[in-house]
């Protein structure tokens, strides 16, 4: 009965090294806004849009997709339930909140974003991009490992290719699973640990936000209590 009960907590809890998500700073005090609650702290950076381009295959910026890092840091010998959509962000003076928004949401609308036009006629010439994104992800000597490539081109359609024609390849389904499993693999992993974790979470930008790069106020909803933080704009390099 003991070695069955075991097994139960083990299952409940984040595996160590193959929880997607990605390696927390560290300490709290190595990111530019932390904050204590009652059993834990959360810490968290604004990835600048330069550099989410070169972590992401996923073209988040032109999706309008802001991104944070968040690091979860339980107290010693404390468990911490995390949950995404226990974090609401608002941005500046911006009296609205958003929750993030989830890989597969995200991967659906970029998907029906960058679907070619119908040509007007059917003698019509459609020029449309076509992108491939590949995303391969593992483990190696106990830490898991995650790659991206990508690969574009322009196609070119003459008229209306009928029913039953296959799709042009400017995003496929193919497409759309892999950056829902890019995504996926390096947000913010979800369950009860009692280890520091951390990773990416996704929200939308409002239309009413400035172009220029205010301050985040990210609030996470704990069980406990809430945790409060004001995220500073990314450096400019």
């Amino acid at each position: 009965m003991k070695c069955v009960a075991l097994v139960f907590l083990a299952a409940g809890l984040l595996p160590a090294g193959d929880s997607g998500g990605i390696r927390p700073r560290g300490n709290p005090t190595d990111y530019p806004a932390h904050q204590t609650g009652k059993g834990v702290t959360i810490a968290a950076a604004v990835v600048a849009p330069e550099q989410v381009a070169k972590l992401f295959a996923t073209d988040l910026n032109r999706g309008g997709y802001i991104v944070v890092e968040v690091a979860v840091y339980p107290e010693a010998g404390g468990e911490v339930a995390v949950l995404s959509r226990d974090f609401l962000l608002r941005i500046g003076s911006d009296p609205t909140t958003a929750r993030p928004v989830s890989a597969q949401t995200i991967a659906s609308a970029l998907q029906r974003k960058n679907a070619p036009p119908k040509p007007r006629s059917p003698g019509d010439v459609t020029v449309y991009p076509t992108a491939t994104i590949g995303y391969e992800s593992g483990s190696y000597n106990g830490q898991r490992r995650g790659g991206v490539y990508t690969a574009a081109g322009v196609g070119v359609g003459i008229g209306d290719p009928g029913p039953g024609a296959p799709p042009r390849p400017a995003s496929t389904d193919v497409d759309r699973s892999t950056m829902q499993q890019e995504l996926e693999d390096k947000g913010l992993p979800e369950g009860k640990t009692t280890e520091a974790l951390a990773g990416y979470l996704f929200f939308l930008k409002p239309a009413s936000a400035k172009r220029t790069a205010p301050s985040l106020h990210l609030t996470y909803y704990a069980a406990d209590g809430e945790v409060s933080l004001v995220i500073p704009p990314p450096r400019r390099k």
